[in-house]
């Protein structure tokens, strides 16, 4: 097995050390006399790519692996309580007696008519976080006929398997349309949210791989419908998701176009006031949606998406599907998060067009006066380096550095900023 940990501040260690029940003689006796474990920081590149590959995003996270490297138990959190690992090592141990997905897909391979196979290696891709199971999905719907439609758990069966709005399978299942809506309606909105996300991402993947608009576009108006409680928002998520199509298959003409009027559009039309009214009050309503959850977040220590961007540099601005499930902190200066990454985006393309990179500050600078803060400056410092205004880049890549220095920011943030900064200087970055 493999435990990932993130190194805590002084103060966090201080706070969790005595909640390690994971340290105690029978825990780590039990855990040794069964598994080879093996423990790394999240910091370490190594252990950064296998967190990646396993979407690890909560610290500690234990990873039970088979020898072909694939996942078939995980857990995380620290605890007082020795029982929740005694607990997490007999599950583990139970599921290390199944078959494995492999094994399973060799089977199923030699044997393409068994059904129940089929059925089998959906099911332990999904239990091993796949969650693209579109090609299997449309095999298993060839061997149904109509009236499997009318079996609930058949057609719930499909959907979480991720189909793609355009392929038989996705069909099939709405050819019952009361079975269909039903699962909507009942299911947890976990669980229906999870389906969305799975129908969208491998949509909206397959469209990109492929370069097919009409495909994007189905996506687009898919993620439409799911906000038809507040269609002006699903209407911005809907051009939000094409605007990422059009930057993921390099249409840069259609997206340099599109995005100024998206962006121009939906940030630029409100003073500075109303939009901070907004976000004040799309803050209210995710305080009151979590105070309204009747589940209970398991309390364990979260990475932040500033701290997972900064980790794994992911490029800023990755449109996010949409979700009843959302974090306070993710509505906080949303339009100043917008308007940061739809800039940077810009620049990020090696556009020399001045008037692209013109449009491209105006919104940078909204992003600073709607909250000021080093990553925000940051941004509009490169736009100006972009622009081969050196003196203006310099300076406002130096407000960076001084924010993030009295902001506290970790030390790799200050290291990329400052070596941004060298790098402007030497007109070399």
């Amino acid at each position: 097995m493999l435990i990932i940990t993130i190194e805590p501040s002084a103060e966090l260690a201080t706070k969790i050390a005595p909640n390690k029940a994971i340290k105690e003689a029978a825990v780590v006796n039990k855990m040794k006399a069964n598994f080879v474990v093996f423990e790394g920081n999240f910091s370490d590149t190594t252990i950064r790519k296998i967190a990646t590959k396993y979407k690890v995003s909560r610290f500690p996270s234990f990873l039970f692996l088979h020898s072909d490297q694939e996942l078939f138990h995980s857990d995380f959190g620290y605890s007082s309580d020795k029982g929740k690992y005694l607990n997490m090592i007999d599950k583990a141990l139970l599921k290390s007696k199944d078959k494995s997905m492999s094994t399973i897909a060799k089977a199923y391979a030699a044997n393409t008519a068994d059904t129940i196979l089929l059925k089998q290696l959906i099911n332990k891709r999904k239990q091993n976080g796949i969650t693209d199971n579109t090609e299997l999905i449309e095999q298993y719907v060839n061997h149904l006929k109509i009236s499997d439609l009318n079996n609930y758990q058949t057609v719930l069966f499909i959907l979480e398997a991720g189909p793609q709005l355009d392929g038989n399978a996705y069909k099939f299942a709405k050819n019952n349309l009361a079975v269909f809506n039903k699962i909507y309606k009942d299911e947890p909105l976990e669980k229906r949210v999870a389906i969305n996300n799975a129908i969208i991402n491998n949509t909206y993947n397959a469209a990109v791989k492929t370069k097919n608009p009409n495909k994007a576009y189905q996506v687009s108006n898919f993620i439409r419908g799911t906000w038809n409680d507040d269609p002006v928002k699903g209407h911005k998520a809907s051009e939000t998701k094409m605007l990422s199509y059009y930057l993921a298959v390099k249409d840069t003409t259609t997206y340099f176009r599109s995005a100024i009027n998206f962006y121009d559009r939906n940030y630029m039309n409100l003073s500075a006031d109303s939009i901070r009214k907004l976000d004040t009050k799309n803050r209210e309503i995710q305080m009151e949606r979590a105070r309204q959850q009747t589940f209970k977040q398991p309390s364990t220590k979260m990475v932040s998406k500033a701290q997972m961007d900064s980790i794994m540099k992911v490029k800023p601005g990755q449109p996010v599907v949409r979700t009843e499930i959302v974090g306070i902190g993710s509505v906080v200066n949303l339009h100043s998060n917008d308007l940061n990454n739809a800039a940077y985006r810009f620049y990020q393309t090696g556009t020399k067009n001045i008037n692209y990179l013109v449009k491209a500050m105006t919104w940078s600078k909204r992003a600073v006066e709607l909250n000021p803060t080093w990553s925000n400056y940051n941004t509009l410092a490169h736009i100006y380096y972009a622009m081969d205004i050196q003196n203006e880049a310099l300076a406002t890549q130096k407000i960076a550095i001084d924010l993030a220095k009295k902001n506290a920011a970790s030390e790799q943030n200050l290291l990329f900023l400052i070596k941004a900064y060298e790098k402007m200087k030497s007109k070399t970055l």
